[in-house]
């Protein structure tokens, strides 16, 4: 999917009214889903009800189906307000009905009550009624948006009330994704991103490197998209550079409990978001991804760290690297397991332990914990692959 942004300056009283409906519209849906009617009943009673065209009320439904159970339509804050008195019912009302959308029709081609036509964007008020608005559009997405055969439009209204927010969803193929012959494994840190990459044939370590992301600890919401998107951007330059396919940990932080400054410190990582975009847009990029268990990796990394050469985090990315090569390389832990869940982080975490390694203090210990007097690390590579030797081991770092 590639996103265009637009905006239309100025509001419309045609198009308020639309609005207020469309949001009432999205209201009975989810009332009605919740009680168990089934889709075809909701749609077919609420173009009774609402009168609205029927493409508006399939988007509506499409934008409720998801939601979980009791929500509070324009957000809870915006609820708490209302009951405090600090915001008029009028304005609780234009700012509870604030968005209109439509699908794309493939065979309409195009957007039937949403179409951007001659740099306007003609939004259907009613049967056989329309309403144009000039519509700003950045001119680099004018021919894609020119080439394509549908879109899908979501119109909302800006906070500061001098106009519309518009984004165009238009369904992209992705380009072909060539098979890697090296992985690149990501350790997202807080305030960098260490990453490592590693041949498939023989587990040998390529280069290593990190990416600082430091501005993203204090950016304001609205700034850290686009610093995502410039990360994202440069974990793909360097996998393209390396024909590398990139992995990244799982960890589900939401339903954590420990103390304030751990819970800081996971949360401005902004592993989910950074997630969500890597899955999407390395395709776009021809660079295959996937999310894989990372659990145990930052203990191997604090033990490989030393006869590497290497800080922990670089480390724990070549073991995970390792781990997503040939699980039966990384035995380095007796009591490691091949179902190891979804990263999910452990009830037992103390302290002591990093953001990927779940308490260990029940096992036994690792298989390679012995202090490297020889100068010789003794990991037991299931290829019978490469074990690396200060003295012979010649590591390309990256600083990117």
């Amino acid at each position: 999917m590639i996103t265009i942004p637009g905006f239309v300056r100025g509001f419309n009283d045609d198009v308020e009214q639309l609005m207020y409906r469309f949001g009432n519209c999205r209201r009975r849906a989810y009332i009605m889903k919740q009680r168990g009617v089934d889709r075809p009943t909701i749609l077919k009673q609420l173009h009774q009800e609402t009168e609205l065209p029927t493409r508006y009320v399939y988007a509506a439904y499409d934008t409720i189906k998801t939601l979980l159970p009791h929500v509070a339509f324009g957000g809870l804050q915006l609820q708490r307000l209302r009951e405090a008195g600090r915001i008029t019912r009028k304005e609780y009302h234009a700012r509870r009905n604030a968005i209109l959308a439509c699908r794309g029709d493939r065979s309409r081609k195009g957007n039937v009550c949403l179409r951007i036509e001659n740099g306007m964007l003609r939004i259907n008020i009613e049967d056989k009624r329309w309403v144009k608005l000039p519509i700003q559009i950045p001119n680099k997405y004018l021919s894609t948006l020119s080439r394509a055969e549908f879109y899908t439009v979501q119109v909302k209204r800006r906070l500061d009330m001098k106009g519309y927010d518009v984004k165009i969803t238009i369904p992209v193929e992705p380009p072909p994704t060539i098979e890697a012959r090296r992985v690149m494994a990501l350790d997202i840190n807080s305030g960098h991103v260490d990453f490592a990459v590693a041949e498939k044939s023989d587990l040998r370590p390529v280069a290593f490197g990190k990416v600082d992301c430091h501005e993203l600890l204090d950016a304001k919401k609205d700034e850290k998209q686009a610093l995502l998107h410039r990360l994202v951007n440069k974990v793909a330059r360097i996998a393209k550079h390396y024909q590398a396919e990139v992995v990244v940990g799982k960890l589900r932080s939401n339903y954590m409990n420990h103390c304030h400054h751990f819970n800081r410190r996971v949360q401005g990582m902004n592993q989910f978001e950074l997630r969500r975009i890597l899955r999407y847009k390395l395709p776009l990029k021809g660079v295959g991804v996937s999310e894989r268990s990372e659990a145990y990796t930052s203990k191997v990394g604090a033990e490989l760290s030393q006869p590497l050469g290497l800080d922990v985090h670089k480390a724990s990315a070549y073991a995970f690297a390792v781990k997503v090569i040939d699980y039966a390389s990384f035995t380095f832990l007796r009591d490691a397991h091949a179902d190891e869940g979804n990263g999910s982080l452990s009830i037992g975490l103390n302290g002591r332990s990093e953001l990927t390694v779940p308490h260990q203090s029940w096992l036994s210990g690792l298989m390679c914990s012995d202090p490297y007097s020889s100068g010789e690390a003794t990991p037991n590579l299931g290829k019978g692959g490469w074990s690396p030797r200060p003295a012979e081991t010649s590591i390309l770092q990256v600083k990117v």
